[in-house]
């Protein structure tokens, strides 16, 4: 009995243990599930558009100079725009001097001209009537001519030149009296007020009066590189926007590429177009462009067909970005770029419709990589096709 007992307490203890290790026995893990990454897509479609060229320059007015007045005398009269920044339409008075001096010069010579001619009327009376009497002297067929002397035409001849002479005379009066008024040349702006109420100043182009600029027609130089150029329409005057920000307000302007300089920067390797902006009508509220004014511009270009709208953050490479295949697998694909915009390249070779655009850059990407669609992040390109 004492020997049984031990035995059997093995036995038990054994089975326990064996059964407590089959109990404890971990199942083997389960082979990790294949992981599919999410992607954002593009579907893309061929658009119509106009290449959008993107430059900044500065105002420049093409009229601007100095005023002056082509009488002297004292001035006695200013106008309201003659001052620093005032701004005036063409034919407006700026400035009047005392007119009294040619008033009095112009009914002189007005009264020179009336004696003038009453001189050259009788003067032709007197002629005519000497060839008369000749005639009836002499015998009206007589193939002798008479001497000038005779006909008075010596005396003829003085009073016509003298009746020139005092038509010229008088037009001059008159212009000198008009002359005391400065009209303005054009719509403009005076940017330097240089006389002032009685002030004695001297005409001619000696000593200015004041200095302005034109607002008829404001110019901006345009730089653009080589590559952008080519997609200028030459030689017909391309349209373009012209958007400044003023009081924190971006206001816009119509322009047009009148012109190339035909230079290009030795440093920067640029060209330069020349943008006249148009400045009549629009908003009435909408404040004046001013020279030395910083601008940007959007000039539109040559128009392409069949081009592709890429996003920059689609391409993994200059050239090489990723499709989407049918069967949820990526496919490299190099492309051929036909222009840069700041957002997007556009693609003119590679591409197809209804290819599907990759546009999210995952850490490891391949030819053949299984993906799956996000379906709230696919998109579809717009196609264009009235630009």
């Amino acid at each position: 009995m004492r020997i049984i007992l031990p035995v059997l307490f093995i036995a038990v203890a054994f089975g326990g243990f064996s059964a407590l290790k089959k109990f404890n026995r971990k199942k083997p893990p389960k082979p990790p599930e294949k992981s599919i990454q999410a992607v954002e897509t593009l579907e893309l479609q061929p658009e119509t558009l106009e290449i959008p060229i993107y430059s900044q320059g500065t105002v420049e007015a093409v009229t601007s100079g100095n005023l002056n007045m082509q009488v002297t005398g004292r001035i006695i009269y200013t106008g309201k725009a003659f001052r620093l920044g005032g701004r005036f339409k063409k034919g407006e008075v700026l400035i009047k001097v005392d007119p009294t001096d040619y008033q009095a010069a112009k009914a002189h010579a007005d009264a020179m001209l009336a004696r003038a001619k009453l001189a050259h009327l009788e003067e032709k009376v007197r002629s005519a009537q000497a060839r008369q009497e000749w005639e009836t002297t002499n015998g009206k067929g007589n193939n002798k001519e008479p001497s000038p002397l005779v006909l008075r035409l010596p005396q003829l001849q003085l009073a016509e030149a003298e009746l020139f002479s005092a038509e010229k005379a008088a037009e001059l009066a008159d212009a000198n009296l008009q002359r005391t008024e400065l009209l303005a040349p054009y719509d403009g702006v005076l940017t330097e007020k240089l006389a002032d109420l009685g002030q004695v100043v001297s005409g001619g182009p000696g000593v200015p009066v004041a200095r302005a600029y034109s607002t008829d027609s404001l110019e901006v130089m345009l730089p653009v590189s080589s590559r952008e150029i080519d997609f200028v329409d030459f030689p017909s005057q391309p349209a373009a926007t012209i958007t400044a920000n003023i009081g924190g307000k971006v206001w816009s302007w119509n322009a047009r590429i009148d012109r190339n300089t035909g230079q290009v920067n030795r440093g920067t390797r640029l060209h330069h177009l020349v943008a006249v902006i148009e400045t009549s009508g629009g908003e009435p509220n909408k404040p004046n462009l001013q020279p030395g004014q910083f601008v940007n511009a959007t000039i539109v270009g040559k128009k392409l067909d069949g081009i592709f709208r890429v996003p920059r953050q689609a391409f993994v490479s200059e050239k090489e970005l990723y499709l989407v295949t049918p069967v949820n697998t990526l496919l490299r694909r190099e492309v051929n770029i036909t222009y840069r915009l700041p957002d997007a390249l556009l693609v003119d070779e590679g591409l197809t419709a209804g290819d599907t655009l990759n546009l999210t850059r995952l850490q490891f990407m391949n030819d053949g990589l299984e993906v799956r669609r996000s379906t709230a992040n696919s998109q579809t390109s717009k196609v264009d096709t009235n630009p």
